[in-house]
Formats: C-alpha cells, structure tokens, sequence
C-alpha cells in the first residue's frame, strides 16, 4: 500500500510571532507534522501557501520558520507553492526540492503505480489561480494511461463557497480539456480552508482543510460582509486528509491531529 498525506494552508509566520496576531500557526502545524509522522506516509504534500507573506520582505524568516517545522517529516516532502508563497523564494528556501517547467513549481511522480503530479496555480501577486498554455502544454506532456491523482493549491472550479469561489481561477475550461479522456482520480486542492468536494470535468475536486484557520462553509456569515474581510474564522480541532492507493483502489480519509480548540476574529 502507497500512502500520502496532504498538508495545506499553514500560512507560517515569523518565529516568535501569530498569524493576524491571534493565531500560533507555526505550532498548528508542527502539530500537524507529528500526525503524519504517526501514518508512517510514504510521501508527503504541502499544497500551498506554506507561509503567509511569502513574496514579501518577511517571506525569508517565514520561510526559515517552516522549514525547520516541515525537516520534523520522516517522509518526503513535497511542495507546492499558494497565493500567499513567492515562487523565488520557495526555491531559496528548499533547495532540495526538484521542481518541473520553470518557473513553475511543478512535479510529476509515481508511487507504485499511482501517477502523482503538483501543478502549480499561483498568478503572482494575485489571490486567484490560473491555468495558462505553458503549464497546458506541460500537463499534456506527462500525462498518460496511469490512474492520476492532481495536487494543486486553488481548486479550478466553483466549490459552493460563494466567498472563496469570488477570486477566480482563470483556465479551468483548459484544465478540463487536458485531463479530458486520462484517468484522473482528483484533484486535491487547498486554498478554501474548508472541507468541501464537488464532481467536475468527470473527478472529483476536494479541497482539504487548512492547518491554520478554518472558514466555515456557512456562506450566511460572509455574505454580509465585505469582499476580503472576514470577521468569524473559527480554528477548528484540526483534521489530517490522507490517500491510501492499494490494488488499483485509491481511498480518501481524514483523521483528527490533537490540538486545542481555539476562536479567531481577524
């Protein structure tokens, strides 16, 4: 049996201070690190944004701080980059990481049959995804008869969640088009900090939950608020999601990872 585990959306802060200064994210995911371990994983993934001002001034000492957490790993690792990751300075900051289609953070594996590929979504800059040709030609390239499972940070589709599906992803028609006729398993995202799956262009898109804030899919308290302002995040026990791919069968299942219940206002 193959298994991997996805972390997503630990939004690392500099050691010795708090996400929105409320939140410890760093120990969220060191917490999240030791669940894993507990899997015995035979690989790893991290589908973006690792930290939280990553392509800014303070995305090296964020970066330093993840890092060391991530090194806690007894399994490969594995990352993709999110909105709030900076491509350069990921590479800086692993430079263990062997990435694909530069300046693209992207990898293609097989695990025992299972062909594994990270795509990456990020527009620099931007809080939306994208798809553009340069990235159509290279999924096009390694894509091939194996049962596939995609790992990218912004799901390429409405979710339901009217808040997050609000900064877009731009090329999903072309996603579409590509995995067209491949055997695809899922697509699994990050970005929405929510549990939350749909069917599309014949898979399924499921988005795991975030190891620092998770966002309530009650789009009744957002929906009042102004765009890029949310007001009730609650930081909820977190859950680990994880792919077992046995004899042609590839299962989904999520575990609890034993850290207090805490509330954020941001």
């Amino acid at each position: 049996m193959t298994r991997i585990v996805q972390l997503t959306d630990s939004h690392v802060t500099a050691r010795g201070t708090l996400w929105k200064d409320q939140v410890d994210t760093a120990s969220r995911l060191a917490t999240e690190v030791a669940a894993a371990n507990a899997l015995q994983p035979n690989l790893v993934i991290h589908t973006g944004d690792v930290v939280e001002l990553g392509a800014t001034p303070e995305g090296p000492a964020e970066y330093e701080q993840a890092a060391e957490i991530l090194a806690g790993l007894t399994a490969p690792l594995r990352l993709l980059p999110g909105n709030h990751d900076g491509r350069a300075q990921m590479r800086a900051a692993f430079p263990d990481q062997k990435w694909d289609n530069p300046p693209f953070l992207n990898f293609s594996t097989d695990m025992d049959g299972l062909h594994v590929i990270g795509l990456d979504s990020i527009i620099e800059g931007q809080t939306g995804g994208a798809f553009p040709q340069a990235q159509v030609d290279w999924l096009a390239d390694v894509l091939d008869d194996r049962p596939t499972v995609i790992f990218l940070h912004h799901p390429p589709c409405p979710m339901g969640l009217p808040f997050m599906d609000g900064f877009g992803f731009d090329g999903g028609d072309l996603l579409a088009q590509t995995i067209q006729g491949h055997d695809v398993k899922r697509l699994a995202c990050g970005h929405v900090h929510s549990d939350v799956a749909v069917h599309w262009a014949g898979t399924v898109v499921a988005a795991a939950e975030a190891s620092s804030v998770h966002i309530s899919p009650d789009m009744a308290a957002f929906d009042a608020l102004p765009q890029g302002e949310i007001r009730r995040a609650g930081i909820e026990p977190l859950r680990l999601r994880f792919f077992d791919w046995k004899d042609g069968v590839l299962s989904v299942k999520s575990v609890p990872a034993q850290a207090s219940r805490a509330q954020a206002v941001i």
